[in-house]
């Protein structure tokens, strides 16, 4: 048997979500297990 996966995609300003405690606590988490990625780091991998 497999594990299912489960993937978040989260696309939008990362300034402008910030503002909101949720997602500015969201963000830093997400820093902190090296999922974050900017646009231009997306782009350079393709």
């Amino acid at each position: 048997m497999t594990r299912a996966r489960r993937k978040l995609l989260l696309v939008g300003d990362s300034f402008t979500l910030c503002r909101h405690p949720f997602f500015l606590e969201l963000l830093a988490y997400v820093k902190g297990v090296e999922g974050y990625r900017t646009a231009h780091q997306v782009v350079k991998q393709t």
